[in-house]
């Protein structure tokens, strides 16, 4: 489930989202960081961040949401229209676009003089290359999925073999028009272009350097950002591209990216002064630091949920009620107040809360944990286990602390049910074989949406769809999505969502646990800091850093 809590409503500025959803023009600088305006600058604007692990690729289309990868693109490449820091739709590479009355059609118009980080221009073919790349199968992209969602015309056909891929819709209008065409109306369409894998890549370097383009010699990129440096699991250093089209509103000179895993090491390194922003902030460092110094603490909520999925082609876990049982009796509160502790909201429901969408909450959220563990303890003893007759589980989780507190606290609940738990500790590598194999019974899971809405995540438990790791299966489940993606009245689409949460409630073919928060380790000089963004995406080009005099005042 893709990697890649939540926010309340999101305060709106009508008169801005307007212009964005209209259509209108916006100047270059309308949505830059005004740093020009900001005295007292430090004479040295370089930043260091842990990354989490090496990048698995720098390929736009070989990245998956929430990995590490996906961190430096946002630097190094830039879409059509981006996320700014308060999660909105932004111009970016388009200056602004035209939507037809039927919502079939759009038109891009790029920014005059746009250009690779080597000089070369950058034009609307670029686009086209690369959207009708992450369908091609010899990539086998992990973002195909994601370009079905668009509803751009023939896509699901060049996906089933049935079309080239010359025939997607989408076109060169000359070399400063991009045009779309879509096979239905998709109200959040603008969304789904703002993620990583719909960004322009340069074709000739492609062709000439092969799968070796991502290299520091020969990747050229159209970000704020230009790779210079690649030290395979120590660090990767970019520095800023002149050729960005808003270079001149970037501040930030140099960023490092340190692949650590480690995060004892990372906050080493951050306290040592050496990293500005972390990844993470170990769990027992957490609490700590939010007493003694919360100025160096900085996080938002994230549109994901951490939960355990269940393998529904074991015949241990095909009963509902043992799936039902296992569930109800983990006490959310106490996981998330003393496990893993850092202000994430307990989850009863895959998807939290977005801007224009309240989750559903089951009756059984509100009841106590005593109720709810009698109820367990009732649906197991149906099922035919007690302690006499245990119910042997394995759970494999990856290598972490923070996943084996959980993984013993879990095993814990589940004693007194009978239920006997073996913990399975694996390597990233063969943990994510292990899910994508079906080698598992119960696996720590997570599950992030790529763009902000519901289907984001809802379609990730479809049956057969790619994502899909624990084997369910609701044809119900998967017309209500049906439905809802040709629905352009939002409440009434809400509503099939809703009803889709229902069945996920009641099949329990995975857990929820909590909502996702994002917590880093900053410097208290660094501004620029995202305010609202779901998709915790950080881009380097709007951080800068202060003088000490001006963060004392």
């Amino acid at each position: 489930m893709r990697h890649r809590v939540i926010h309340p409503v999101l305060r709106r500025v009508s008169s801005l989202l307007c212009a964005l959803l209209c259509g209108g023009t916006l100047s270059q600088g309308a949505f830059a960081t005004p740093v020009d305006a900001i005295a007292d600058f430090a004479p040295r604007q370089t930043l260091v961040k842990g990354n989490g692990a090496e990048p698995e690729s720098l390929d736009p289309a070989l990245v998956r949401s929430g990995f590490p990868g996906e961190v430096i693109l946002v630097d190094l490449f830039e879409g059509l229209v981006s996320e700014n820091g308060e999660g909105k739709i932004v111009p970016a590479q388009a200056m602004r676009w035209e939507q037809s009355p039927d919502g079939l059609e759009w038109r891009f118009f790029l920014r005059p003089n746009l250009s690779w980080s080597n000089g070369t221009p950058l034009k609307a073919e670029d686009f086209v290359y690369a959207w009708r790349r992450l369908l091609d199968p010899a990539l086998a992209s992990p973002s195909a999925e994601l370009m079905l969602a668009t509803g751009i015309n023939n896509a699901g056909s060049i996906y089933a073999g049935a079309l080239d891929l010359d025939m997607l819709g989408v076109a060169a209008e000359g070399d400063q028009i991009l045009k779309v065409t879509l096979e239905r109306p998709v109200p959040y369409f603008l969304q789904l272009i703002s993620q990583r894998p719909f960004v322009p890549v340069p074709r000739q370097v492609i062709a000439e350097f092969g799968k070796g383009w991502t290299q520091p010699a020969h990747l050229i990129s159209n970000g704020a950002y230009r790779l210079t440096s690649w030290v395979m699991n120590e660090r990767l250093e970019a520095e800023r591209n002149p050729s960005y089209w808003d270079n001149n509103h970037t501040r930030i000179d140099k960023v490092t990216y340190l692949p650590l895993a480690s995060q004892h090491a990372e906050r080493l390194r951050y306290e040592a002064g050496e990293i500005q922003l972390t990844n993470r902030v170990a769990q027992e460092y957490y609490a700590r630091i939010k007493a003694s110094a919360p100025e160096r603490l900085w996080g938002l909520p994230l549109l994901g949920t951490y939960l355990y999925s269940f393998n529904l082609n074991k015949p241990e876990l095909q009963d509902v009620r043992v799936r039902q049982a296992l569930s109800m009796v983990l006490d959310r509160q106490l996981l998330t107040a003393k496990v893993s502790a850092q202000g994430e909201v307990p989850s009863w429901s895959l998807l939290p809360d977005m801007p224009g969408y309240i989750a559903t909450l089951p009756e059984l959220a509100s009841a106590t944990q005593d109720i709810r563990s009698a109820m367990a303890a009732r649906l197991l003893k149906e099922a035919g286990i007690d302690e006499a007759h245990p119910l042997r589980l394995t759970l494999t989780y990856n290598n972490s602390e923070n996943h084996k507190r959980m993984a013993l606290a879990v095993a814990s609940m589940w004693k007194p049910l009978g239920v006997e738990v073996e913990l399975r500790n694996m390597e990233w590598s063969a943990y994510q074989a292990a899910k994508n194999s079906g080698d598992f019974m119960m696996a720590r899971s997570f599950l992030f949406g790529d763009y902000v809405e519901p289907s984001a995540m809802l379609n990730a438990l479809r049956c057969l769809d790619p994502q899909n790791e624990s084997g369910y299966c609701n044809p119900q489940y998967d017309q209500l999505l049906e439905q809802a993606v040709v629905t352009l009245d939002e409440q009434r689409r809400n509503h099939l969502y809703q009803q889709a949460e229902r069945l996920l409630e009641q099949d329990v073919p995975v857990i929820p646990l909590y909502h996702y928060n994002q917590m880093r380790l900053v410097d208290p000089l660094l501004r620029g800091l995202p305010t609202a963004n779901l998709k915790g995406t950080i881009a380097t080009k709007d951080l800068y850093f202060v003088a000490p005099e001006r963060a004392e005042r």
